[in-house]
């Protein structure tokens, strides 16, 4: 027997006459070697999964007796297998809401009624509270997908896995030839000129996927009728209802229904390689690299990931032999905490099978995780648009994840159920909520800051182009040694020269103009004399740009040239970066990259240990010296090495072609380095590290408040 024996609400309905209706349809299916039965309601297309026994006792009513009567006789005849009162009335509501049931009288079937109606209010509190995520039917595409599906069947299946393997092989050899230029085509693809073709081939494709779900679902004897819109985050995608599939009897079906959208995507995908490959830049080429994007992305990171409930999930759970995986996994966690947290003996535990116990264990708190990751991303997104809907949508998260949990655990700790153990149940409670209030406001966690950063020697100057002009004649440097003032670079100076000469003529003649107006005494002897002492400024100007134009060390070191040979005799634009000096006699600093949401803190704070590795060697510490913390905002990354477009992980500016100026301004902390020569730590100029500095331990509930007041006062300008 399973289940609570007798039931506290049995009176109320050990009169009604029920029955199953006449169209419900039943299927047998097998999970983890455990017989089950699937009963289907054929005119709403609703499933509802019961076991063999509860089904021999569903079968036993009919209106010509009571729910009660038929029990008892049940119970006689099979007092092992025979169904605890609790049970019979939750599985009766529950084939309630599912429109299942055939009642002979309404007076008897109250509390059939109120379970029913409880479960449809959560439902109806759940469609309310995700109203960024509902669904509007639109088509049935049955008779549409019956005639595809019988075009299709002349094509051998052999043929179309070959036919997918041979695309899917050549599109990922076409990626792999040009993934060098992946990275740049996909920061250009959510640009504003492209965001109405990638939705638009995003669009396409989610209908292409949602009908190979509904063909393989046809092909396998499932129906499909509905085919319909899925407003996600206020956009609308198209979907299918192939709930159909819950009648399968054999799984390996359920998991190429479940797989075919994704087996679509990938082959879309590949097909957009192959097409990007092969063509120049153009339309055609922007909408193969959209496609090949979006099928890849989405298969991988949606449809393809089980902790969300798509495609995948559902691959997983027909695969594990676990229908409703994940509120299952939930319902275990719940039954662990009500057992031996509460002390709630007659706790029911929703394991089938022993096997299962380790996937509930691990898949709901991943799952958990991920979710709460998800949901913080998409609550940000919504407030980015619309902040008003964003924070109405924050207030139903916090609902759904934190508050309604927790009142409903609170409804268990005065209900019944733990009525004989409420001083046990209160006790469990009361520790665990004090033991997570002292880890979270109490407790002192480590607390560091890392930051990107650079190896640079101590003293070296970057050389630019003095003017616009023609590069003459260049030292090719590379390495060697150079004293202050060495001449390095001469720059055509033609047009200076010219320029010169005239303003020398110029001052010449506005020279004698002064000494003839001096004999006169002339009223134009003052504008002639300030005229002139403007032309001897400028050629003052003028002789100190000639003098740049030859470029010289400014230090002694070690000189390095950017510009080859070749560049010889081309014309180079005012400030591009020519060359180096460095000089590795005054050993080497650390410059790193501090956000100004973590300078705060380590300004406010005393830095504690210093743990300095460079890439390349991450199994050595570096020895720092001394640390100077740089009070002002800078913009110029000191290395195009840390952002985005030389490799590192620092958004910049898209104005800046040489990606050295940061998106957003940051403040630097300069570390002088002491290496140990016995170390074996090899030091370079442009060499990046990482920098991690520990900071006075805090609290979780003073890092998470901190964190969200600067989220929101920088994105939202709010407190």
């Amino acid at each position: 027997m399973s289940g609570a024996i007798y039931s506290d609400a049995w009176y109320r309905i050990a009169e009604a006459r029920v029955s199953l209706l006449p169209g419900v349809r039943t299927s047998r299916q097998s999970y983890r070697g455990q017989p089950w039965v699937v009963l289907e309601d054929a005119f709403a297309h609703r499933f509802f999964r019961i076991t063999p026994e509860a089904h021999a006792f569903l079968l036993t009513l009919h209106q010509g007796v009571t729910v009660d009567s038929a029990w008892q006789a049940y119970l006689r005849a099979h007092p092992q297998r025979a169904p605890g009162q609790e049970e019979v009335v939750q599985l009766l509501s529950q084939l309630h809401v599912s429109n299942l049931l055939h009642f002979s009288d309404g007076a008897n079937s109250i509390e059939i009624d109120r379970r029913a109606r409880e479960v449809r209010g959560k439902e109806l509190r759940g469609k309310f509270m995700s109203f960024l995520y509902f669904r509007m039917p639109i088509w049935d595409p049955d008779d549409t997908l019956t005639a595809m599906d019988k075009t299709l069947r002349a094509v051998p299946t052999w043929l179309m896995v070959v036919i997918w393997l041979a695309v899917g092989l050549a599109g990922s050899v076409a990626v792999i030839g040009q993934w060098h230029l992946i990275g740049d085509r996909a920061q250009g693809a959510f640009a504003w000129a492209n965001l109405p073709w990638l939705y638009l081939c995003m669009a396409v494709m989610k209908v292409i996927h949602e009908m190979c779900h509904g063909l393989v679902c046809k092909r396998y004897g499932g129906s499909v009728h509905t085919f319909g819109l899925m407003f996600l985050v206020t956009t609308p995608l198209p979907y299918v209802d192939t709930t159909a599939t819950w009648a399968f009897p054999d799984k390996r079906h359920r998991m190429l229904v479940s797989s075919a959208g994704m087996l679509s995507d990938l082959f879309m995908a590949a097909l957009g390689a192959l097409v990007w490959a092969a063509t120049g830049p153009g339309l055609v080429n922007s909408l193969a690299f959209n496609v090949m994007l979006i099928g890849s992305v989405s298969s991988l990171l949606f449809n393809g990931n089980p902790l969300l409930r798509f495609d995948a999930y559902y691959v997983l759970a027909d695969a594990l032999d676990i229908p409703n995986f994940y509120q299952k996994s939930q319902q275990y966690w719940f039954f662990l905490a009500d057992r031996y947290l509460l002390g709630s003996h007659a706790a029911r535990s929703p394991v089938d099978v022993p096997s299962e116990r380790k996937w509930f264990l691990m898949y709901a708190p991943v799952s958990l995780v991920y979710r709460l990751i998800v949901s913080y991303a998409i609550v940000l997104f919504v407030m980015d648009m619309w902040l008003g809907l964003g924070l109405l949508m924050l207030v139903l998260t916090l609902y759904m994840l934190l508050l309604a949990p927790a009142w409903k655990g609170l409804k268990h700790l005065f209900g019944s159920q733990v009525q004989a153990h409420r001083w046990r149940a209160w006790g469990g409670a009361g520790g665990l909520f004090g033991a997570a209030a002292l880890l979270v406001f109490a407790v002192p966690w480590p607390h560091s800051i890392t930051a990107q950063g650079v190896v640079q020697m101590s003293r070296f100057s970057v050389l630019y182009a003095p003017l616009d002009g023609r590069l003459e004649r260049a030292v090719l440097g590379q390495g060697q040694t150079v004293a202050a003032g060495t001449p390095l670079m001469w720059f055509d100076a033609t047009a200076l020269k010219l320029d010169m000469e005239q303003t020398l003529f110029e001052r010449e003649e506005l020279l004698a103009m002064e000494r003839a107006s001096l004999s006169r005494q002339s009223v134009d002897f003052q504008p002639l004399v300030d005229q002139r002492m403007a032309k001897e400024q400028r050629l003052l100007e003028l002789k100190s740009r000639l003098d740049k134009a030859v470029v010289r060390a400014p230090h002694e070191g070690r000189y390095v040239a950017l510009e080859g040979a070749e560049r010889q005799g081309a014309w180079l634009g005012q400030g591009t970066e020519v060359g180096h000096v460095l000089d590795p006699s005054q050993g080497f600093a650390f410059v790193a990259v501090v956000s100004q949401e973590r300078a705060r803190e380590l300004f406010a704070s005393p830095v504690g240990e210093i743990n300095l590795r460079v890439l390349g060697q991450a199994d050595h510490l570096i020895e720092v010296e001394r640390v100077v913390l740089l009070p002002y905002q800078l913009d110029r990354l000191p290395s195009a090495a840390l952002g985005w477009l030389g490799g590192g992980d620092l958004a910049v500016s898209n104005q800046d072609a040489k990606g050295e100026k940061a998106a957003e301004e940051f403040f630097e902390v300069r570390l002088i380095l002491k290496p140990d020569p016995n170390s074996g730590v090899v030091l370079a100029h442009g060499l990046r590290g990482l920098l991690r500095l520990k900071l006075p331990p805090r609290s979780l509930y003073d890092r998470i408040d901190e964190s969200l007041r600067q989220l929101v006062q920088k994105r939202y300008r709010l407190g």
